[in-house]
């Protein structure tokens, strides 16, 4: 009996020293899996904004599919769907960099070089094919609730705080009217550039941008 009762202590000790190498192989294994497979998902989202990029060189947003871009970088759609959650989310981050990455605020020497630095900045976005893109995103955004509610919070939001921040400082510090409405103050200055982007023929050049700042300066003060 004490041979036996040896026999199976020795059998049980086998059992838990097989599973615990058992167990820490898994781990190796699913940690090597884990490590080898972050640059492949990474590899597979840089193609997928990168065969979105090249689409919109010779297609309109519209024109756009996530079957068509899935297609052109060599992945399935629902890859494309584990980093995005539509086609304008896709082309808001192939466009203007990461949704996750936020625009910091701009630096100026007083509000009215911070406002001239953040329309700047925000004037270089919508011009050229960019512009041209985030008008039709815009439109592609009409008429579906939850579209537009995503253009506004990935792509409208961050710099219309940022303005907002800049004018009610300048307001703050009696570098611009008191009795400006912030809020409406802002809608008017981006508003005007995506009017301009909706409707007109007219590139939104190095002119627009010039007059627009001027303008806006002369309200503020």
């Amino acid at each position: 009996m004490a041979l036996n009762a040896s026999r199976q202590i020795h059998i049980e000790d086998q059992d838990v020293q097989d599973q615990t190498e058992n167990s820490s192989q898994g781990s190796i294994t699913e940690a090597s899996q884990k490590i080898t497979g972050r640059p492949r998902s990474e590899k597979s989202r840089n193609s997928i904004i990168d065969a979105t990029n090249k689409m919109l060189l010779h297609m309109s947003v519209r024109e756009v599919s996530i079957e068509a871009v899935a297609k052109k970088a060599g992945v399935g759609k629902t890859t494309i769907y584990r980093w995005w959650p539509n086609k304008v989310g896709l082309i808001l981050d192939a466009v203007s960099g990461p949704m996750s990455v936020l625009p910091a605020p701009v630096e100026g020497v007083d509000a009215k070089d911070s406002f001239v630095k953040q329309m700047e900045r925000f004037l270089r976005m919508c011009r050229g094919r960019g512009g041209k893109i985030v008008a039709e995103l815009y439109a592609e955004a009409q008429g579906d609730p939850t579209l537009q509610a995503l253009f506004f919070e990935k792509f409208m939001l961050h710099h219309e705080e940022i303005l907002a921040s800049i004018i009610q400082t300048g307001k703050d510090r009696g570098d611009f009217r008191k009795d400006l409405d912030t809020a409406l103050t802002v809608d008017m200055i981006y508003g005007s550039i995506f009017y301009h982007l909706m409707s007109s023929p007219e590139p939104l050049d190095q002119n627009f941008a010039n007059s627009l700042i001027m303008e806006s300066l002369r309200i503020l003060k």
